[in-house]
């Protein structure tokens, strides 16, 4: 009895009219024959993730050309991205990867190695909660135009506590951790607290950053 294909395979026959696609299945590095149980149930995991990973690219808003994946630029970054795929079990996140790496390569965004590299490794960090309190954050900021003479604490004061009581509840934060919470995504570079000598202000409200902005646009299109 044959031995039905490995899910290379698989993906390769399932894209057989997508050229480029292919062409990125040929040269995922590390595929075993899987010729034990537990190598077996580890290729169906790697398997399952790069299934999600190539239907997002293959389905993307930007379209990846012969020219392009032959570039030393894209398979640094494609390389980079399968790493991450890999070791990621989120399925949702695998999709933000893909759309990263689509986009980053959209010649309209002007995304440089360089950036597209600092971004993959701030996706790989940052937990899908986490990324989705920052951008319904950022959600309430857009929601709320600065007023002409307005400073940062003004403006975020119009709408941070009601953006506090919808994480605690939508997202599970314990009312009590909320503040060491939102402190500890400092790390991530895409929200700072607001700092100054302002009367009534204890240092425990803050802002998105550009780069969030960036990474959405690259991620979400928007």
């Amino acid at each position: 009895m044959q031995e039905p294909p490995n899910m290379i395979g698989q993906l390769s026959v399932k894209y057989s009219n997508k050229p480029v696609i292919r062409s990125l299945l040929k040269i995922i590095p590390g595929w075993s024959s899987a010729d034990t149980l537990i190598q077996k149930r580890a290729d169906e995991i790697k398997g399952d993730r790069l299934r999600t990973f190539f239907e997002e690219l293959a389905e993307g808003r930007h379209e990846l050309t012969d020219e392009l994946i032959q570039s030393e630029d894209f398979l640094h970054s494609y390389f980079c991205t399968l790493r991450a795929v890999l070791n990621c079990r989120q399925r949702e996140k695998i999709k933000h990867l893909a759309r990263l790496l689509s986009s980053s390569f959209d010649p309209t965004l002007r995304v440089t190695p360089d950036e597209h590299e600092d971004l993959l490794s701030i996706l790989e960090e940052i937990s899908l909660r986490e990324f989705a309190i920052l951008n319904d954050l950022r959600s309430r900021e857009l929601s709320h135009p600065r007023n002409e003479g307005e400073n940062d604490l003004e403006h975020s004061r119009k709408y941070w506590n009601e953006f506090k009581a919808a994480t605690i509840q939508t997202f599970g934060i314990p009312a009590e951790s909320f503040n060491g919470f939102m402190t500890r995504l400092e790390r991530t570079g895409l929200y700072v607290r607001i700092t100054g000598a302002f009367f009534d202000y204890y240092g425990d409200i803050g802002t998105t950053t550009p780069t969030l902005a960036r990474l959405v646009l690259l991620v979400n299109g928007a």
